[in-house]
């Protein structure tokens, strides 16, 4: 009888926690669903209505206002794009749609490109930030970006979506969601296409320079499918395909300070995501496993013909490909204990090919390779009472190319009253060398060649926080900060020998800094938060990071001035940085203010109105040296809903 009252009481707490998670999507943190105030690392949650009243419309527009994070685009839509979380590098930030990765090998770090990911059927986005390798293994070390579609609930919703704006931009997108009996659906496609502006900067082209606009074009398909047979067998599938045309610009001329308009460089992508999880709950409430099965699959062209003799001739082809299986144990053999026992493998592979003409000087890509990784890890979440909550993990991972690395992480959340809480973490994290630094191969005409090093050491990290969350006014004022540090060992770099290059572990580079943040409700209808995030970067010569602005600030008012009225407005603040220049000098780079507004405006149950200006002041700035971002831009359209 005891074990059957127990048995209930676990499988009630784990549906509660499910139900959490499908409002919250808390689940990133520990891999299971888990409230907030339990958790010893530092998360952002952006819900679908946050990206709804912004009127966002790509995931890099969505991360800029995270505390501790800071996007840089290489020009306007479709330009490289990229995310440098706690200071660390873009390619220690591992990022997941519903638990597949993302991140491409076919990129020489591995790095994931944020240029291109359009928010149709997004439900969520969480942000852990800090080394989250004992549960995600090699490119966790700054932390995770973990984005979730859509789920099919309740009756038929069908929702549609045009627009038009400046640059002669059109944008259109269709919803389709629900459930009938034990099947779940959702459907979302979407189109985005804009001749934008040039990205080389205007301030620094070249004399002679004929400008032209960059088109871009993305399209998109995203569906998840679920199914719930019995009571305790649940099956879940993704799929999502981007399809990317971008024209791009030439860079730097000679002199490493004039920018190069290039009228038919392009970079096209196609990408596709494959996820399936099947989930269960046996022994009497006791055990769940989740298999999982993903596949990525990138391919990325790049192409630029040739003007006159002494310009560019490219044609190169990347592809990558991930390919996991996992098995998640989540045991409930303990009251208020969570004991998780997991078990990965995957595969990875990387094949370059094709050529870059530059004015005679002929680089090839001849780089293919592969690799396996079979990892463990165990976790253990413990509710010592109703006011501590703590965890403690550790993880092996080991590889057929470079060896083996073992990490482990803890964290506690103590509630000290009903209005402060106290929060925690340590933790050890790698970045796996990339197939390219460990096997790559460029040859060029002239006899020399970029090389791999396969005697390359992981990239370690140790990394710790605490920081306090504080009420006031009956929650009415809510307030946020965290001190932060993180080491990294054994960066890899370049390094030249003779008209020869390679990659070795030789750069060192300690982050540290504090996140702040306070919402403010002002009023019934009017919402204020603001957050700012302190960043301290330094290499093994005290020299500055690239990229990391030391300060970086937002500003948010929400205000609905009637029920069928919302009037968003955000003000971005990003400091002054160190970036390098064409020929890799370094310069400092001026900060920037930017102002965007976006408004909704509910005609009736089935029609809304919307409308956005961004870059409200038209300011110029250059979120990477020499290229611009989009002066003001307008956008306004329609949403229909069944």
């Amino acid at each position: 009888m005891k074990k059957t009252l127990l048995a209930a009481s676990i499988t009630a707490a784990l549906s509660q926690q499910i139900a959490l998670a499908e409002n919250s999507m808390l689940i990133t943190a520990t891999r299971t669903p888990s409230n907030i105030d339990t958790l010893g690392s530092t998360v952002s949650l952006i819900t679908a209505k946050d990206i709804d009243r912004k009127q966002y419309v790509s995931l890099d527009e969505v991360l800029m206002s995270v505390p501790g994070l800071n996007v840089v685009q290489s020009g306007g839509k479709g330009a490289q794009t990229s995310v440098f979380l706690r200071g660390t590098n873009s390619e220690h930030v591992l990022v997941l749609i519903d638990g597949v990765e993302m991140n491409d090998p076919s990129t020489p770090s591995g790095a994931f490109d944020f240029s291109n990911f359009l928010v149709e059927g997004i439900e969520s986005i969480e942000v852990v930030r800090g080394s989250q390798s004992v549960l995600y293994g090699s490119d966790a070390i700054g932390g995770v970006i973990q984005i979730r579609t859509k789920k099919g609930q309740g009756d038929l919703d069908f929702r549609v979506k045009a627009g038009v704006g400046t640059q002669s931009t059109h944008r259109e997108s269709a919803v389709l969601s629900g459930e009938k009996n034990n099947f779940n659906y959702s459907v979302a496609i979407g189109r985005l296409d804009t001749d934008g502006e040039s990205i080389a900067a205007k301030k620094k082209l070249a004399p002679g320079s004929i400008t032209e606009d960059d088109n871009y074009e993305n399209i998109v398909f995203s569906t998840r499918l679920g199914w719930k047979g019995f009571d305790s067998l649940e099956a879940d599938f993704t799929a999502r395909y981007i399809e990317t045309e971008a024209d791009i610009d030439g860079g730097f001329d000679s002199s490493g300070n004039n920018t190069a308009e290039d009228v038919d460089a392009t970079n096209d992508s196609e990408q596709l995501y494959l996820g399936f999880e099947l989930k269960g709950l046996y022994a009497d409430g006791v055990w769940q496993p989740i298999l999982t099965a993903s596949r990525s699959d990138i391919d990325r062209k790049n192409k630029d013909e040739r003007q006159n003799l002494l310009g560019n001739l490219v044609d190169t082809n990347y592809e990558g490909q991930k390919t996991k299986f996992a098995l998640q144990n989540n045991l409930f053999l303990f009251e208020n204990q969570i004991i998780t026992i997991g078990f990965e493998h995957e595969s990875e592979e990387v094949n370059s090919k094709g050529f870059s003409d530059f004015g005679g000087f002929i680089i090839n890509q001849l780089t293919n390779a592969d690799r396996d990784t079979k990892s463990t890890y165990i976790q253990d979440q413990i509710e010592v009472n109703d006011q501590l909550f703590i965890t403690v993990g550790a993880r092996y991972d080991d590889t057929d190319d470079f060896g083996s690395e073992l990490t482990y992480r803890t964290t506690a959340s103590y509630n000290a009253t009903e209005n402060t809480r106290l929060h925690a973490a340590y933790g050890t994290g790698f970045k796996a060398p990339s197939l390219f630094q460990l096997f790559g191969f460029t040859p060029n005409n002239f006899g020399s060649a970029y090389s791999g090093n396969p005697n390359l050491d992981a990239e370690t990290s140790d990394s710790w926080e605490i920081g306090i969350d504080q009420l006031f006014f009956a929650s009415d004022i809510k307030t946020s900060i965290t001190y932060f540090e993180t080491k990294v060992e054994d960066l890899i770099t370049t390094q030249y020998i003779g008209f020869n290059s390679t990659s070795v572990n030789r750069d060192n580079a300690d982050m540290s800094g504090v996140e702040s943040a306070i919402h403010f409700k002002a009023l019934s209808n009017l919402d204020i938060d603001i957050n700012h995030t302190y960043t301290r970067t330094k290499d093994e010569d005290n020299k500055e990071l690239l990229r990391r602005p030391k300060h970086k600030a937002n500003i948010e008012f929400n205000y609905e001035p009637a029920e069928h009225i919302n009037i968003n407005t955000n003000v971005l603040y990003t400091g002054q940085r160190v970036d390098v220049d064409g020929i890799g000098q370094r310069v400092d780079v001026g900060g920037y203010s930017v102002v965007n507004v976006a408004a909704t405006y509910k005609l009736s149950n089935n029609v809304k109105l919307f409308a956005r200006l961004d870059n409200l002041t038209d300011k110029y700035y250059e979120p990477a040296y020499g290229f611009q971002a989009l002066g003001r831009a307008g956008f306004i359209g329609v949403e229909l809903i069944n």
